[in-house]
C-alpha cells in the first residue's frame, strides 16, 4: 500500500480506534498467510472478506483470484469502502469482474450478511479482540452460518496482544478482553487446524485458520 493509503489509515485509527483496531495496514506476508488455504484451492471459489480497511488484503486476494472465482467485499466504514471501489478495484479486468457481479463491495455490519449460496472461504480483518463478547459472538455466528461445509474461516491477531491488554486493562475493560479472549481461546481449540506467524508484519501477527467441522487435536 502506499504512503498515502498507510497515512489515511492511520488517521482512520486515531478517530476510531476500537473499530479499525491497527495503526497500519496488513502486509502482504501476512496477506500471503491469510489466503494460504484460498490459494492452495483446486476449484472456482466463493470469497468473503469482512473488516476489508482499506484494501490491503483486498488487493491479495484480487491478486490470486481466478476468472471463475466470486469475491463480496464487507467493510462497515464507507470512508474505506469507497477508497476500495476507487482504488484497489481500478484495475479493467476487476472492473469487468464488477460489471458481471462478480465481485461485490458490501457496506453493511459483517453479522447482518446472510448469502443463501455460501463461501466457501470467509477471510476477515476484523479487530475482534477490541469488540465486546456478544459483538464477537454474533460475527462469528455468521461466519458459521455463511460458511459452506468445509469452508475456511481465516482472520489474524496480533502476537502477545491479548495478554498485554489483560495485564493492563483495569475493571470493565479487563473483564470484556478476558471474556473476548475465552471464547476465542474455546473455538481455536475446537477448530483451528492451521496457525501461521509472521514476525515482518507491524506489529508480529498470527494467521489462523478454522474450520466449524473439524475438532483440533
Amino acid at each position: 500500500m502506499s504512503l498515502r493509503g498507510s497515512l489515511h489509515f492511520f488517521r482512520s485509527y486515531l478517530n476510531e480506534p476500537s473499530v479499525v483496531g491497527a495503526v497500519l495496514p496488513s502486509s502482504s506476508r501476512l496477506g500471503a498467510a491469510l489466503l494460504r488455504p484460498f490459494a492452495g484451492r483446486d476449484a472456482a471459489a466463493r470469497v468473503l472478506e469482512i473488516g476489508a480497511g482499506t484494501g490491503s488484503i483486498t488487493e491479495c486476494i484480487t491478486d490470486r483470484m481466478r476468472p471463475d472465482d466470486h469475491l463480496d467485499i464487507c467493510e462497515i466504514n464507507r470512508d474505506f469502502a469507497n477508497r476500495i471501489e476507487s482504488k484497489v478495484l481500478a484495475a479493467p479486468r476487476l472492473q469487468r469482474a464488477r460489471r458481471r457481479g462478480r465481485i461485490r463491495v458490501l457496506c453493511c455490519p459483517a453479522e447482518a450478511i446472510v448469502d443463501v449460496e455460501g463461501y466457501d472461504f470467509i477471510v476477515s480483518g476484523l479487530p475482534l479482540t477490541a469488540f465486546e463478547p456478544r459483538l464477537v459472538k454474533a460475527i462469528l455466528s455468521s461466519v458459521r452460518r455463511n460458511l459452506r461445509p468445509g469452508g475456511v474461516f481465516s482472520y489474524f491477531e496480533y502476537v502477545g496482544l491479548r495478554r498485554l491488554n489483560r495485564s493492563l486493562a483495569m475493571g470493565k475493560s479487563r473483564r470484556r478482553i478476558r471474556r473476548v479472549s475465552a471464547l476465542l481461546d474455546y473455538n481455536i481449540k475446537r477448530h483451528q487446524f492451521s496457525r501461521e506467524t509472521v514476525l515482518s508484519n507491524i506489529p508480529p501477527a498470527h494467521a489462523r485458520h478454522w474450520r466449524f467441522e473439524a475438532v483440533a487435536s
